[in-house]
């Protein structure tokens, strides 16, 4: 019964470390193509400035596309020396508005993360002037 019960603490004591050991600290992988909902506000969808009607920008697949193209490393950080190679003017225009941590590179999450940010404030600022009718 001893070598049962030892056996059992044994096995219980290993099960954080085997735990800790599959833990994957790599950030998620960004979204495929067709993936992502474009619907209004999304990266893609109407009064976005990004689908294909507009200022010949290409939808979302064509946006992310382009992204994976300018990430040569394959990692899914986009450093800005990456957005320059790539001629990706709006990424490098705006890189440190998208960086908020300072990581010195950002993901597809980073960037529909500030355009969902700059759709806002455009809404704040659209609210704010029909406040201002009343």
């Amino acid at each position: 019964m001893r070598r049962f019960v030892l056996a059992t603490c044994a096995g219980l004591g290993l099960l954080p470390g085997i735990a800790m050991a599959q833990t994957d600290k790599s950030p998620p992988p960004p979204p495929p193509p067709g993936d992502f909902d474009a619907g209004p506000g999304m990266m893609g969808g109407p009064g976005s400035g990004m689908s294909g009607d507009r200022k010949g920008r290409g939808g979302p697949e064509e946006f992310l596309v382009k992204f994976y193209a300018a990430n040569v490393t394959h990692d899914g950080h986009l450093t800005l020396a990456q957005a320059k190679a790539a001629a990706f003017a709006p990424i490098v225009d705006h890189f440190n508005d998208i960086d908020v941590s300072h990581r010195g590179y950002i993901t597809f999450y980073d960037i529909e993360a500030w355009h969902l940010d700059d759709v806002a404030k455009r809404l704040e600022h659209q609210a704010d002037v029909l406040r201002a009718r009343d």
